[in-house]
């Protein structure tokens, strides 16, 4: 009888052992998914933030360079 015991009790915890480990699995999993929608919304961001720094580049690339004319032309009125 103690025999059965014991290799009843050792199913049991074994059992419990794979059964909290498959929750943790789970739970990681979940997590796992709002980290990545967290981290796709901030790649995001990042790409529009450098689509919108690359035309204010431009912009101030184009302001600069109308402000070296305009010396020019206003020498040229003499």
């Amino acid at each position: 009888m103690k025999g059965r015991t014991k290799v009843a009790l050792s199913t049991i915890a074994f059992a419990t052992v794979i059964s909290l480990q498959s929750f943790i699995l789970y739970q990681n999993n979940i997590a796992n998914e709002v980290i990545q929608a967290k981290v796709d919304r901030l790649e995001s961001q990042i790409k529009q933030t450098s689509t919108t720094n690359q035309e204010l580049l431009s912009k101030i690339e184009k302001l600069e360079g109308n402000l070296e004319l305009k010396p020019r032309s206003l020498l040229s009125m003499n």
